[in-house]
């Protein structure tokens, strides 16, 4: 019961001073109740319990998700994914992505699960055994091999993958870029944004010194040939309707005179 209510809810008739010192007197009978500061807060100090509040429901308590993308997945084009290796609790997410084919660069027996999963799949694997740079220079044909098939779009949705889609996955990606003529600024970033916090210099003077032009032709105008296949397709398309808007304003003009 508050101190200035009556025991039947109505208001007493007792004065100010009585009030203050009726809670004085409850406070010291009851030690267990603390007296909460009614003084209204700075705009700063709501904010900011509102933010830990808001950071609280995030970090502790997440909302449930039906699956969850493998680590380090990102969307490198439309169709071309990477990541680090799948394991079983990512499998319900990938199944959504329709995979067509998965790269994996790390030369290791599969996991039974994994292997299960691409079988039931329909996915082309392939697999190659690739050298990071931390230990030697990885050969030019074995990005030759990697990149005529993630760089050619008749085998998306595309699946890349190392260990933790790191370094080796980062080298290929970067060397894509190169092909897709990106300037080497934005590769390295791209490259050190899923790198870190264990971004290595071999793999940064890599992607600094390889060079499309070291590729055999047939990898480097895959890329100018994908180019000429969407530049021929949006003029067939603005054809299509040039042609249609004829058709049907000569069609009306037709009409009008009949």
């Amino acid at each position: 019961m508050l101190p200035w209510q009556s025991q039947h809810g109505g208001w007493s008739r007792a004065s100010t001073q009585d009030h203050s010192a009726a809670s004085k007197e409850e406070a010291q009978h009851d030690g267990s109740h603390e007296v909460m500061d009614a003084r209204p807060e700075s705009p700063d100090v709501v904010l900011q319990k509102a933010y830990v509040s808001a950071m609280d429901i995030a970090v502790e308590r997440p909302l449930p998700l039906a699956s969850k993308p493998p680590t380090n997945f990102a969307v490198v084009l439309p169709g071309l994914f990477r990541s680090a290796y799948p394991e079983a609790a990512d499998f319900p997410f990938m199944q959504t992505l329709n995979l067509k084919t998965i790269v994996t660069l790390v030369g290791k027996e599969l996991p039974q699960e994994f292997q299960d999963f691409i079988h039931a799949n329909g996915i082309t694997h392939n697999v190659f055994d690739m050298v990071g740079t931390k230990k030697a220079t990885i050969p030019i044909k074995t990005m030759q091999s990697i990149l005529s098939i993630v760089n050619d779009r008749k085998n998306y949705p595309l699946l890349i993958h190392c260990n933790h889609g790191r370094h080796r996955t980062g080298c290929v990606i970067g060397a894509l870029r190169k092909i897709h003529e990106w300037d080497t600024t934005s590769i390295i970033l791209e490259y050190t944004k899923f790198a870190e916090p264990k971004a290595r210099e071999a793999d940064v003077k890599y992607l600094t010194d390889f060079k499309p032009s070291d590729l055999p032709n047939s990898t480097r105008l895959s890329s100018r040939i994908l180019y000429v296949q969407l530049a021929w397709q949006a003029i067939s398309m603005l054809l299509s309707v040039s042609l249609y808007v004829w058709v049907y304003r000569y069609t009306r003009i037709l009409l009008t005179i009949v």
